[in-house]
């Protein structure tokens, strides 16, 4: 196979890959995924759960899951702060910036 061959090769599955890409999300089955009696939140998204992430939040750090696994990590700390005097300053800091996003 010669380097233009190779070449011509490469674009065509580039170009193959940029059409089905979209279109198999597109005909993927959205329908299927959707639950009819899940809660909704007042912007019509679905109301998160306490044991998983809201996926479709656009703030990450008001998701109350990220925040109870981010208390879990501040108590690891502070455990560990208390049992040894390491990472005493940035437990704090941690503490201050988990109380302040509650």
């Amino acid at each position: 196979m010669s380097g233009r061959d190779k070449r011509g090769l490469a674009l065509a599955a580039l170009i193959g890959a940029a059409v089905a890409f979209p279109a198999g999300m597109m005909l993927s089955g959205r329908e299927a995924v959707r639950e009819e009696a899940a809660p909704t939140a007042p912007s019509g998204r679905r109301a998160p759960q306490a044991d998983t992430r809201d996926l479709y939040s656009p703030v990450v750090v008001k998701d109350p899951y990220v925040l109870d696994r981010q208390e879990k990590v501040v108590e690891a700390l502070e455990t560990q702060c208390r049992q040894s005097g390491e990472r005493c300053a940035e437990t704090k800091a941690a503490r201050r910036w988990l109380d302040g996003h509650r």
